[in-house]
Formats: structure tokens, sequence, C-alpha cells
């Protein structure tokens, strides 16, 4: 990770994101849509599960007030709104940053690049979503990357399922796993995932 001063992200480049209400009307816009999607399907229109994500993401008092008593920080976003993590994640963290007093900004991955090379996850891929920390005058705090740690635990047991059960198809087991994540979608599990990033984020926020 470069430092603010080294890095393409300057003040001017943060400006260009969009804040949380422009990005979420963005998902939804012909603009949006016809941008290319993972192995070129078409774009899926997201914006009902965003919305999902925000409304199920409830801030307790006690988390509200541990938020505003952080630094006054600026936060900026990277994702794609296709990916599972990124429908989960940046609602909760443009719900963080709005909690907390701070100016957030979202931008689409495949479209910088360059930004996305100076958060690489173990120094390699290209997850999402990012959120970067920085100070009121532009200096790098932290940043987060693609979801809590509860959750990495968590999905790196869940890989471990894919392995075909006696008598199954390759086709049936990942029909089995594609119902399992579709479950733990609507789980408490899921919704913890959030509350786990709010803490995450908090913790980086205290070394501003």
């Amino acid at each position: 990770m470069t430092t603010s001063s080294q890095s393409v992200v300057t003040p001017e480049r943060f400006q260009t994101g969009r804040n949380y209400d422009d990005y979420f009307a963005y998902i939804g816009s012909d603009e949006n849509l016809a941008r290319e999607a993972p192995g070129g399907r078409p774009r899926q229109n997201n914006t009902e599960r965003f919305q999902k994500n925000w409304d199920e993401f409830e801030i307790s008092d006690e988390e509200a007030a541990r938020l505003q008593a952080l630094p006054k920080l600026k936060m900026l976003v990277i994702g794609e709104d296709w990916c599972p993590d990124v429908f989960r994640g940046a609602p909760a963290l443009g719900k963080i940053a709005a909690c907390a007093g701070w100016e957030a900004r979202f931008l689409q991955r495949d479209d910088n690049n360059d930004i996305i090379q100076e958060f690489l996850k173990d120094g390699e891929f290209e997850s999402i979503p990012v959120a970067v920390l920085y100070t009121l005058d532009h200096k790098y705090v932290g940043h987060f990357i693609e979801r809590p740690a509860v959750a990495n635990a968590h999905m790196a047991e869940m890989q471990m399922r894919f392995t075909r059960q006696e008598g199954e198809s390759e086709d049936e087991m990942r029909t089995r796993l594609r119902e399992a994540y579709r479950d733990l979608q609507q789980s408490d599990e899921w919704n913890s995932w959030r509350h786990a990033t709010l803490d995450e984020i908090e913790a980086l926020a205290k070394n501003a």
C-alpha cells in the first residue's frame, strides 16, 4: 500500500466518487447495466439487494455512540455491484459513514483499475469491497478488504464443501452450494457480518 502522497487517490480523485445516494441510483441506471459483468453475462440490477441490506442493518445506540466519538474522516469505497460481498458490505459502509458523520465516496472497481492495484488482497487479488479511510486533509489511515475476519473464517469452512458427495454430480454439488449461499444471505450470521464490519472500521479509525 502506498502513502497518500504517492497514491493515485488524490483529493480530486476522491471527489470523483459518488455519494451513497448517487451510487445507489447509478446501480440501476442504463449506463451501469450496459457495463460488462463477470463472464460476459448481462449485468443484473441489484438495487433491491442493496436496499435490503441497507434496511436490515440497524446500528444500535451503543454502536452509534462509538462511531460518533471517532475522529472525523473520509471513506472511499471501491466495489462492483454484482458482488454479494459488495451488496452486503457497501450499504453497511455507507450507513457506518453516515452515522459517524464522514464523507463517503463510491467508485466501481473495473473503471478504476489503477486504484484497486493499491489495495490488493494478499498483494494479489482484486477483492471487493475495499473501504479506505483518510483524514480530512487526505492522509491515509487504513483500509478494509472484502469482509470481516469472522466472515472469512466462515467462508473458508464453506469452501471445504466444494467436494462432491457420494453419488452427486458436479452440477448437483454447485446447485447445493448456491442454495447454501442463498440461505446464508437470509441468516442472522449474514447480518452479524455487517456489525463485525462496523467493529473493524471503528478499529481502523482509531489509528487516525
